[in-house]
Parts: structure tokens; sequence; C-alpha cells
């Protein structure tokens, strides 16, 4: 029996409304393919900016797959993620090698959210055109338009966001580039820019993540991430939100990257976005100088026996384990 993957695509681009069944999966197919083996080299730049620039790569023709467009019906249950997107067409995807890199992302489609970590790239899926068909007419024109109904796109009214397009006879719209008709209804056209909604990222439904110490933008139809005061985002991951508190991490104190040195017998820390140090048990900063940390020992300093200034004298001259003794 042959074995079948099947592959979600991610699409911004949207059908006129209303919506029917769509093409907006891959159904992809293990091949053999008769091309003599070869290979090449290419950069791999990710349209998401969670994913890195893969230079370099190694592209092995033939082909392992052939993915179709296909269409996805009588979901058991029903799934809980993103609505039904734009369709696809045909892909050939190739063996590929990068270097290796592990960015983090979530991402959403009509099954649900993922979070996802990247082990390696492993296959490039190349396009293949959609056929160009040729239509012979000649001196008797049969007209299928139903009654009453258009016949071209010039019949057909425009809306918000949108141009009037005649499909099948009838009037309905189509989307300008970054808008959608998310709510279904063309009286008032494509109410939703997917270039930088945060609940309808990319297309409809697709709401972006709000991970910790942040919240969501979206811009140019891709989630990111805006830090909330104090924090930041020092690690340039956005799954795991900001981090970092600057004011009191002493690995990036008051800014990323800002590591607080260590002093002589002392742990340093940050405290209100400076760098400064806690005293070891039995050390004390008696000269109030940071750069020589805590340089007295009180255990055993006959002028700072316990502490600063403790002057050890008289019948007891002797500092002792912080105490003056005889």
């Amino acid at each position: 029996m042959r074995r079948i993957l099947v592959c979600l695509a991610f699409s911004v681009a949207l059908l006129p409304s209303p919506v029917a069944a769509q093409a907006d999966h891959l159904q992809c197919f293990k091949i053999k393919d008769t091309t003599a083996k070869t290979s090449y080299t290419a950069d791999l730049t990710p349209s998401d900016p969670n994913f890195p620039a893969a230079t370099g790569c190694t592209v092995r023709v033939p082909p392992r797959l052939l993915c179709v467009d296909a269409v996805k019906s009588n979901v058991v249950p029903l799934p809980v993620g993103a609505p039904a997107g734009a369709p696809t067409h045909k892909f050939l995807c190739y063996k590929v090698k990068c270097l290796k890199a592990q960015p983090t992302a979530t991402v959403q489609d009509q099954f649900g959210t993922h979070a996802v970590t990247v082990k390696s790239t492993s296959l490039l899926c190349a396009p293949v055109p959609v056929p160009t068909t040729t239509t012979t007419t000649t001196s008797t024109t049969t007209s299928t338009t139903r009654p009453g109904g258009c016949q071209t796109n010039n019949q057909c009214p425009g809306a918000p966001n949108a141009t009037g397009l005649c499909q099948a006879g009838m009037c309905t719209i189509s989307c300008n580039s970054g808008f959608a008709n998310c709510n279904a209804n063309n009286a008032d056209g494509c109410e939703v820019s997917t270039q930088n909604d945060v609940s309808n990222c990319g297309g409809c439904g697709l709401m972006c993540p709000t991970p910790s110490n942040s919240t969501p933008t979206c811009s140019m139809a891709m989630c990111g991430i805006a830090c909330t005061s104090p924090f930041l985002n020092c690690d340039g991951m956005n799954g795991n939100g900001c981090e970092v508190n600057p004011t009191s991490d002493a690995s990036n104190c008051g800014g990323c990257g800002t590591v607080c040195a260590p002093a002589q017998n002392a742990t340093p820390m940050c405290s209100s976005s400076q760098c400064t140090f806690v005293c070891n048990l039995g050390f004390a900063d008696c000269d109030n100088a940071p750069g020589n940390g805590c340089e007295v020992n009180t255990t055993n300093d006959n002028v700072n026996c316990g502490n600063c200034g403790v002057v050890c004298g008289g019948g007891t001259p002797n500092c002792v384990s912080g105490t003056c003794t005889p």
C-alpha cells in the first residue's frame, strides 16, 4: 500500500468569499525519479524571522517527494486552530543539508497552536508552475451565466479593501493584498488587515501568542513581541518571551550582556540596574572601595573584629572568630 505523508501549508493569501472547501494543504507522496544524481549549493532565507538564514546549503537531486494540493474534509474531531487558507499547487521536495541551527517558534494551523524546536533543515520543496491552458473560440458563444447574475467583473460592485469579482455567474469580492474578509460578510468588504492585526496575523484567526513579560505584535503578517518594561529579550527568541530583568540580573545588569564582575571575597549582584556585591561571610568592605572588594577578614582583624571599626584592646587585645578575647 502506498504510504502518504500529509504536510500542512501555512498561507496568507485569501480567496474571494463565500469560502468553500479549498485546496489549502499539501499531500506529499514518496517518489522515484530517474534524473541523474547531482547537487547544488544555495542560501535559504525563511520568511519567518524566528528561523535564521542558512547559508551554503547542499541540495541533492533527484527529489524525494511530490507534494500536491489537497482539500481536507470530514475531520473528526473538529480542529481547534485557524480556518481554511488559500489553495496551493504542486511542489517537488529535495533532500537538503544546511549548517545546524535550533530555532524555536510558535506556529498555528488548523490543528492548533504548536511550540516547535527545529533540529535541522531536511527538505527543500520547489514549486511547480501552474500549467497554462489555451482556449479556442468559434463564432458560436454559449453563456453559462445564471439568470440575473453577472458576466464580467465590471458588473460587480467593490467594497472596502476589495474589488468586485464575478465568479460562476455570481458577484462576490476579491480582497486586496494584505486584507481579509474574516467575518465572511461581503457588505463590509475585507475588514481585517492581516499585516498588523495580532488576532489575524497573516490570515484569519491566526492569533499571535503572548509569551511571558511581553505583548504580542504583528508586522508584515509576522508575529513578534514587545517587551514589558523593564524586561528584555536577551536571547532573541520570541518563544520564551522577555526572559531577563535587567534591574536584578547580574549577567545582564542594566542591559543585555552586561555582566557584573566578581570582587575579592564577595558575590557579585545587580541592584536597580547597577552592579554591586555582597561580602562573603566573615569579610567586610571597611574602606568602601569597590575595587578591592571585601578586603577585611573580620574573624581575626584586631581593628575590625566582627565588624568594621571594632578595635580590640585593654584586657581583650586579640580577635578570635570575630570576638575580642584576652
